[in-house]
C-alpha cells in the first residue's frame, strides 16, 4: 500500500528537530555486520564502529527516520516485515538520514537493512523497527457510495462521508481520483463539512463503469483527525432512468432511455404540505416502511385532523426530509386531486413495478407546485443537493475550485 508522499526538505528538518529534542521511545541500535571492502588503514581501525539508529516504537504520523553514526549510507531498504512491501524513503544530503517520503503504516513492524561506508570501507547493517498504533481518537473514519459493485443512475453522485468535520479540504479532494471508462467532466463539492459529492456537469453516460479511489491512509483531515485507510469503489452505471411528476396533470412518466415506458396517475402534496418542485435522485428503498405525523413533525396528536399512523408498502426516498414515492391504496384522487402530506402517491401495483426499477442516482423531476426546493438545498438535503444547483455554484462549493475531467478506466 502506497503511503502519502511528504516533500523531502520538511521531513528532513522535522527528522533534525527530532534526533535534537531527544525524541522520546527507545533508541535500536544496530553494530557493525559483514565487511564487503578491504579491512582499511590501522588508523581506521581504531574507529567506533557503524551503528543504526532508529526510534521504536516509531510515530504512526510522521515519517520514519533511520540514521547513522561513524559512516555514511551507501544504501538503505526499509521493508513491512509482514508484507514485504518497500517504504519509500531517500538520503537526506543535509542530514546523512534515511527519512521516508511517505508515512509508515500504524502499527507495521519493519526491517532496516543499509550498507554503509566508513573510509575505504563498506558493511552491512541491520535494524528492526515497529510502528506505534494510530488511537482510535485520531481516526477519521469515512463510507463512499455507490458500493463496490452497485448498479446505479446515470444522476448517481458519488458521496464521502465523513464520521467527524474535515477542515483540510483542499488536501482530502487531491488525496480522490474518479476515473471512468467514457470519460466525463464533473468537480467535488462539500454539501457540509463532513459529506463530500461529486457528480458530472450533466450526468454520466449510461452502461459507464466508474472508479473512485481514496488515498487517504495517513492523510492528515483536521488539526486532531488523520484517515486509516485507503479504498476503492468500482460501480456500473445502469440505463438512463427518467421520471417527469407533473402536478398540472397529475401525471407520473417513467422513461428508460429517452423512451417512454410508463404513464401513470397520481397525487402530490395537498396546499398545506406541498411538494417541492425540483429535481430529486431516489437515495433508497424499503418494501415497508411505518410512517407517521409524529416523525414527520406534522403532529403527534391523534385528535389532530392531519394525525396519521401507516404501514405503507413500497417505498422510494426521495429526499430525508421525508419525500417518498410510494404505495397508496386509500388515495381516491389519484389524477384528480393531491391529497398527501408531500409525497407522491401511486397505486400499489404501480408504485412495486417502479421500486422494481428504480435505482440510486435515478433522477425525479418534480414539476409545476407552487413551493420550491430550495430549503432542502440549503439545509444539504442529500436528495436535492446535486441538481438543483447551478454549475458555477457547485464549483465554488469545491475547495479546488476546478472541474476535472475523469481519468481513463478500461472495462477489461
Amino acid at each position: 500500500m502506497q503511503r502519502k508522499p511528504f516533500p523531502l526538505v520538511l521531513v528532513a528538518a522535522m527528522a533534525s528537530v527530532a534526533m535534537l529534542s531527544g525524541c522520546a521511545g527507545l533508541q535500536v541500535h544496530a553494530g557493525s555486520g559483514a565487511t564487503d571492502g578491504p579491512s582499511g588503514a590501522a588508523s581506521a581501525s581504531q574507529r567506533p564502529a557503524p551503528k543504526l539508529t532508529v526510534t521504536s516504537p516509531a510515530p504512526w504520523n510522521s515519517p520514519l527516520t533511520v540514521s547513522v553514526a561513524n559512516g555514511t549510507f551507501t544504501s538503505v531498504t526499509v521493508t513491512d516485515k509482514k508484507t514485504t512491501e518497500p517504504l519509500a524513503g531517500a538520503v537526506d544530503p543535509s542530514t546523512g538520514d534515511w527519512v521516508s517520503t511517505a508515512w509508515p503504516s500504524s502499527g507495521a513492524a519493519y526491517r532496516v537493512s543499509a550498507v554503509v561506508a566508513q573510509d575505504d570501507s563498506t558493511k552491512k547493517l541491520a535494524a528492526t523497527v515497529t510502528v506505534a498504533a494510530q488511537p482510535d481518537s485520531s481516526k477519521m473514519k469515512f463510507g463512499i457510495l455507490p458500493g463496490k459493485g452497485q448498479i446505479v443512475g446515470v444522476n448517481a453522485p458519488i458521496v464521502i462521508r465523513f464520521t467527524h468535520n474535515v477542515t483540510n479540504k483542499a488536501d482530502v479532494e487531491n488525496a480522490l481520483k474518479v476515473a471512468s471508462s467514457t470519460p466525463v467532466v464533473g468537480a467535488w463539492h462539500w454539501i457540509n463539512a463532513a459529506e463530500l459529492h461529486f457528480r458530472p456537469k450533466s450526468a454520466w453516460p449510461a452502461h459507464t463503469t466508474v472508479e473512485v479511489t481514496a488515498a487517504f491512509d495517513g492523510l492528515r483531515m483536521s488539526d486532531t483527525r488523520w484517515g486509516n485507510r485507503d479504498a476503492t469503489s468500482r460501480f456500473t452505471v445502469g440505463d438512463a432512468h427518467q421520471t417527469i411528476v407533473d402536478d398540472k396533470t397529475h401525471t407520473f412518466v417513467f422513461k428508460v432511455n429517452g423512451k417512454v415506458v410508463y404513464n401513470w396517475v397520481t397525487s402530490l402534496g395537498k396546499p398545506q404540505f406541498e411538494t417541492r418542485t425540483g429535481n430529486y435522485i431516489v437515495l433508497e428503498k424499503d418494501v415497508l416502511r411505518e410512517m407517521t405525523s409524529c416523525q414527520a413533525q406534522i403532529t403527534c396528536d391523534k385528535n389532530d385532523p392531519q394525525y396519521y399512523d401507516l404501514k405503507v408498502q413500497w417505498d422510494t426516498r426521495l429526499s430525508w426530509s421525508g419525500t417518498f414515492i410510494h404505495g397508496a391504496p386509500w388515495d381516491s384522487h389519484l389524477g384528480l386531486a393531491d391529497v398527501s402530506h408531500g409525497c407522491i402517491h401511486l397505486t400499489l401495483d404501480h408504485a412495486k413495478t417502479y421500486f422494481g426499477l428504480a435505482q440510486y442516482g435515478d433522477i425525479v423531476n418534480v414539476l409545476h407546485t407552487s413551493r420550491t426546493i430550495d430549503d432542502l438545498v440549503t439545509k444539504g438535503d442529500p436528495g436535492a443537493s446535486d441538481w438543483n444547483t447551478t454549475w458555477p455554484v457547485w464549483l465554488n462549493g469545491s475547495a479546488v475550485g476546478a472541474e476535472l475531467t475523469t481519468d481513463p478506466l478500461p472495462t477489461a
